[in-house]
């Protein structure tokens, strides 16, 4: 049978379904459903936006979406990360739906799949992350990167002092309160216990402990300390070390590490948003192009793997990177209790 009389025997529309069928005429259905999202937008005209994202760079990622779709309002709820996460349990036990779209921590945001709170979205714009940032069933993407590593100051050590790995913090040289510690540092924690092993990172945690660290709540304020020369060490957040370091702040930090734990902060929308299209839509937007330049502009590390970093030692292709696994946060609570116990 030749090419025309096969199509004339089947017909185009058969011919179409079978491509669609096999993934060949995405693009259309994809437009069409984007129209179908902005169209519902403007029926429904704002959406609300739960976040422990920075107070600063929310509201400039909201400023720039609402000068996009100036149809639409963004009603903003900032907390912490483990108050939001109380606050957004309370609210829905009590039968409240406030928030179309979350952005928390992974770990925060697992619960919250737990309870049902989440609905599946595959976002578009989900194609520029990289795997290990989004949940294979479309519940969570990432938005931006926080990544645990091992900053000095400058000032107080160089040369062959620097650690290479965090093996090389247990050097007898840094005891006594010449480490900066998170009073909690449960994820990193746990992710380096599944990294290691539990033995061995159990090991690696109480001689870390034995050496007196300096317990301090706060990545911004350890690493503030650090720059003060309050301790030469501190484990801090990547793109932190880099802010300081573009004032002028006499830090750096170590590449070298095996593993790199780097943990996504997330967002999803709400299987019972009040206002879904535009969360829908809202959530596309913070994980474009367009809105991941302003998460980069406003200091953090965008999570999409086709935007520059903020620096060049951020080049996510040069560090060894463990992502955090979701799955950790059913056991969360022993990983903090085990944690706090450690470091006393």
């Amino acid at each position: 049978m030749k090419h025309s009389e096969f199509i004339s025997w089947f017909g185009f529309p058969f011919i179409a379904a079978l491509l669609s069928f096999y993934g060949f005429l995405t693009v259309p259905s994809l437009q069409a459903q984007t129209e179908a999202i902005i169209a519902g937008a403007k029926k429904e005209g704002r959406v609300g936006y739960y976040t422990s994202q920075n107070i600063v760079a929310a509201n400039a990622l909201i400023k720039s979406f609402q000068k996009k779709y100036p149809y639409l309002k963004v009603d903003l709820f900032r907390l912490g990360g483990r108050a939001l996460l109380t606050r957004t349990l309370s609210e829905t036990q009590a039968g409240k739906h406030n928030f179309d779209v979350i952005s928390m921590n992974i770990m925060e945001i697992q619960l919250l799949k737990k309870r049902g709170l989440l609905a599946r979205y595959l976002s578009p714009e989900a194609k520029g992350i990289a795997e290990g940032l989004k949940d294979k069933k479309g519940f969570w993407t990432a938005m931006r990167i926080n990544q645990f590593i091992i900053g000095y100051n400058t000032s107080m050590i160089s040369g062959k002092e620097v650690p290479k790995d965090w093996w090389d913090l247990l050097n007898p040289m840094w005891k006594g309160g010449k480490i900066g510690v998170d009073r909690d540092a449960t994820v990193w924690y746990a992710s380096l216990l599944q990294y290691w092993g539990s033995e061995r990172g159990i090991g690696f945690m109480k001689k870390l402990s034995a050496q007196e660290p300096h317990l301090e709540r706060g990545n911004t304020l350890r690493t503030q300390m650090m720059t003060a020369g309050q301790f030469p060490l501190a484990i801090v957040h990547a793109h932190k070390v880099e802010i300081f370091k573009a004032i002028g702040a006499p830090l750096d930090w170590v590449t070298t590490a095996d593993p790199i734990v780097t943990q996504p902060n997330v967002l999803s929308v709400a299987s019972h948003a009040p206002h879904p299209n535009a969360g829908r839509l809202f959530l596309d937007y913070l994980l474009s192009k367009e809105g991941q330049l302003i998460v980069r502009e406003k200091g953090s590390m965008p999570a999409r793997s086709d935007i520059p970093p903020p620096a060049p030692q951020l080049d996510q292709s040069k560090l060894k990177l463990h992502y955090v696994d979701a799955a950790l946060a059913e056991n969360y609570k022993r990983y903090h209790k085990e944690y706090q116990e450690i470091f006393r």
